[in-house]
């Protein structure tokens, strides 16, 4: 009799024995990890691999930083220990969850009712399937299609920006490091002097006040040198975090210093280009696909919101006879007809197309910002290497010259040779932000749009002007 119950409520319900279980395997986001991963690759030129926490990501990062960190190096290992980027791996996973959520129906709704009488009791029970969701389904499944194409932009675009997170730290690193061995080297001249100095005071051959010169040069040299060691610091821990380093494992060392900018490259098209790649443009538009797929599922659902197709069965208290049946269910579209939803759901399209239209303004100018910015970088990075360095580095010579011939004192040399010093420095910081702003222009064509990087812009300090020669 059971079996016999049970067989009559499937067959009353017809389309449950037809829609199988869908397979777990399509809530995996394997598949799009590979694909961002590819374009990662082929945006950035590194590829980005999902990681976790095991034996073997230890491994190879043991063995990154066995040797001196390169910039390819550098994002490997960002890539394989920043959290971040597991994190943003997960939202793919969410994202096909939801995109397999929308593709099951809703489980059957089982309602069972018992009321006793003096004859006997009364059995009623019911099982009931919803049926409209056959037709909903496939625009359920479109949305969260485009939903999951958004979020790999999205992802994409982070992995890409973590990439030039890197690069750019690793500039900021060895202009760091630049800048103190640049310090070092005045500090150990200017404690040259000062010993000298000491020397020829002890012997009756100086004044006080030429000693004390070299004594308040040796103090300022050291204090410049203790900030710039404080600032190398700083960029070390920046860089620790985007490579998800922990203490026991910040010991690292960069492979070589600050490299001269390479030719200029072509800049044609970079409006165009940097639209074309932009990742932030295809997450918009992903997003009004999906809206406008969403109005058009709400204006479906306000005719027919819900309908329910099932068996119902009863025992009588009487006879104890069983009877089945068919039962349907569905609300009736009088005062509620979905005007709300379709109205909200064409808003929220409107409201993506707007975003789209407003990014493509943004895209485009910050193309011509860092376009023009690279170019003024590159052009004073040039004109201090090659003009203002070399007159520098003529009036240490000319004042030291003079300084021999008894026409200029101490101070006139040393303030000489602090400004040639500090020339140098510009010249490190004003190199490092010429790669920075090629990184940020390189960042922005492989299509990711980092609006902080539009407001970053820092020229260095200028060198000092050096002052007329004070005699004695």
């Amino acid at each position: 009799m059971r079996r016999r119950i049970a067989i009559g409520a499937l067959a009353g319900l017809g389309i449950t024995p037809l829609i199988g279980c869908r397979s777990a395997a399509e809530g995996n986001p394997a598949r799009e990890v590979a694909a961002v991963s590819a374009d990662v690759a082929r945006r950035t030129g590194s590829a980005a691999m999902a990681s976790d926490d095991g034996p073997a990501v230890e491994s190879a990062t043991a063995g990154l930083l066995s040797r001196p960190l390169t910039d390819e190096s550098a994002v490997k290992l960002a890539l394989l220990k920043n959290a971040s980027v597991r994190e943003s791996y997960e939202r793919l996973g969410i994202a096909r969850a939801d995109l397999l959520q929308a593709g099951l129906l809703a489980n059957p709704v089982l309602v069972a009712s018992a009321k006793f009488f003096s004859a006997g009791p009364e059995v009623e029970f019911g099982l009931a399937q919803s049926f409209v969701e056959l037709f909903y389904m496939p625009l359920r499944r479109r949305i969260a299609a485009q939903e999951l194409c958004a979020a790999q932009a999205q992802v994409t675009r982070e992995l890409v920006r973590l990439v030039f997170d890197v690069r750019r730290g690793l500039v900021t690193v060895r202009a760091a490091d630049e800048v103190v061995r640049i310090r070092r080297e005045a500090r150990a001249a200017v404690t040259a002097a000062r010993d000298l100095m000491k020397t020829l005071h002890t012997a009756g051959n100086v004044r006080d006040a030429d000693l004390t010169i070299e004594e308040v040069g040796a103090a300022r040299a050291q204090m410049r040198a203790d900030a710039a060691e404080v600032m190398a610091r700083d960029a070390r821990e920046a860089l620790n975090v985007l490579l998800g380093l922990r203490s026991a494992a910040t010991a690292w060392t960069v492979e070589g210093g600050l490299l001269p900018l390479p030719a200029a490259s072509g800049a044609a098209d970079v409006e165009a280009r940097a639209l074309a790649a932009s990742l932030d443009l295809l997450e918009a538009k992903a997003r009004i696909a999906a809206a406008l797929e969403g109005a058009g599922l709400a204006h479906k659902q306000g005719f027919l919101p819900h309908l329910d197709l099932g068996t119902v069965g009863k025992r009588e208290a009487s006879d104890g006879a069983w009877g089945f049946g068919p039962e349907i269910s569905t609300a009736i579209p009088i005062f509620d007809q979905g005007e709300a939803k379709v109205l909200a759901a064409n808003a929220v399209a409107r409201q993506h197309c707007a975003r789209h239209e407003q990014l493509t303004v943004e895209v485009a100018a910050a193309a011509r910002r860092f376009l023009d910015r690279t170019r003024s970088l590159r052009a004073r990075e040039s004109y201090l290497r090659e003009t203002y360095l070399p007159l520098r580095a003529r009036y240490v010579n000319d004042t030291v010259q003079t300084f021999n011939a008894m026409q200029v004192g101490a101070f006139d040399v040393l303030d000489a040779k602090e400004g040639e010093a500090d020339a140098r420095r510009e010249h490190a910081e004003t190199l490092a932000a010429a790669w920075i702003a090629k990184l940020d222009l390189a960042e922005l064509l492989a299509g990711s749009l980092d609006r902080e990087r539009l407001d970053a812009l820092h020229l260095p300090e200028m060198a000092e002007s050096p002052t007329p020669p004070k005699g004695h």
